[in-house]
């Protein structure tokens, strides 16, 4: 019995001095065991994930991760992180509806308060930052100026008119507003000649109620109805362009969707040298509670975005291989616009979003990117926002 006990003992020491002697074996042992509890596996914030994207990448398929990434890639070969706080700028909702908002002050100060950047690889943003209130159905009754004190103000002026993506960065230089609105933005717009060019590098784009395979229902159906506004009721030529940029081989492919709209585009140009203005629409993509809508005369009606490429990364510098002739012009006439629109219809504008590259908007010094609502919008919100987006650009090209 005492040998039993003392060979029993002795196996005791040496089991410790073979635990002492690898303490990291053990130490794997333990970590094996609970490591499902420390470091779960989930997928569950890649579906956050894909919003953010869509929040700062307009329009893609939240479907496809890959497409979503290479939307506003033609240009590059690729994005690595983004700001997650400058990238949600939404708008509000009829009465019923929860949505963030970018005029409710808490949100204002988690944009512009100089929160620190963070890569999207990361998961650190969830959505229970983004704070959720409900807003009257119509919020319009006047429209919102600005002085130029106000707009001079560089700080003033980027947190009330601009978002600019974390990839790139704007300098007082580039919105010197004096310059900006020292432009002039008008176009004889008499004669049978085409004026406008509009087209869509995403033609796919599609909105919640949208049949399937319709293009009526699709963001092109949008741009018809920009055309027969700007046609019946202002007099305006315009070319629509109704070409689908992004779907090669019956597949949805956006790697190269802004190369081929601006083959096609340089083309229309060539034949019709009378446009002077080019207008590329989107509608934006978003998180699904996301609803950007206000009610214009009576209407529910989706909200609109200019948004301008600066052709700089943080990086990289200038991008010389993107230079734009008509950069400064470009941001002219988005900041006119927006301008226009906040007197018009006040927050029925979203702030212009800047992104890095260029987006086929050196054509021409009166060249935009429109965003019209998002994939949460219906097609007749998104229609309805042409009757305001057709009165502000007769308005700039008018300087009425």
């Amino acid at each position: 019995m005492k040998n039993d006990l003392f060979k029993c003992v002795v196996c005791l020491i040496i089991v410790c001095f073979i635990i002492l002697g690898n303490p990291s074996g053990l130490s794997r042992i333990l970590l094996l065991g609970i490591r499902n509890e420390v470091i779960p596996l989930s997928c569950e914030k890649n579906v956050c994930l894909e919003g953010v994207m869509d929040e700062f990448i307009p329009a893609k398929n939240s479907e496809n991760n890959r497409c979503i990434v290479s939307d506003y890639m033609d240009e590059s070969c690729q994005i690595e992180s983004y700001n997650i706080d400058e990238t949600v700028d939404v708008g509000s909702v009829d009465v019923d509806l929860q949505t963030a908002t970018d005029s409710d002050s808490e949100y204002q100060s988690m944009v512009q308060g100089g929160t620190e950047n963070t890569s999207i690889q990361d998961n650190t943003q969830g959505e229970s930052d983004i704070p959720v209130i409900n807003l009257p159905a119509n919020n319009l009754d006047i429209g919102i100026n600005y002085s130029m004190e106000q707009l001079t103000d560089f700080e003033f002026l980027i947190n009330n008119c601009y978002t600019v993506d974390s990839s790139t960065s704007i300098t007082p230089e580039d919105v010197d507003v004096n310059s900006l609105l020292a432009m002039d933005m008008s176009v004889d717009l008499s004669g049978d000649d085409y004026k406008v060019l509009i087209y869509h590098s995403h033609g796919s784009e599609a909105f919640a109620d949208s049949r399937p395979g319709v293009t009526e229902d699709s963001i092109i159906g949008v741009g018809d109805e920009l055309t027969r506004i700007l046609e019946e009721d202002y007099g305006i030529k315009t070319y629509h362009d109704r070409t689908v940029y992004d779907v090669i081989d019956g597949k949805l492919d956006r790697n190269y969707a802004y190369t081929n709209s601006g083959y096609g585009i340089d083309k229309i140009l060539e034949e019709h040298p009378s446009i002077q203005v080019v207008l590329d629409i989107h509608r934006d993509g978003v998180r699904d509670e996301v609803r950007l809508v206000k009610t214009i005369d009576g209407k529910p009606t989706a909200q609109i975005m200019f948004f301008n490429g600066i052709s700089r990364l943080n990086e990289e510098g200038d991008l010389g291989y993107l230079y734009n002739p008509n950069l400064t012009s470009n941001l002219s006439f988005s900041l006119k616009m927006h301008l226009e629109g906040k007197s018009m219809y006040g927050d029925l504008m979203r702030k212009i979003y800047v992104g890095g590259y260029c987006y086929n908007l050196d054509r021409l010094p009166r060249a935009s990117l429109v965003e019209v609502g998002a994939q949460t919008n219906t097609v007749q919100e998104a229609k309805n926002a042409m009757i305001p987006l057709a009165a502000i650009l007769y308005s700039v090209l008018t300087e009425k």
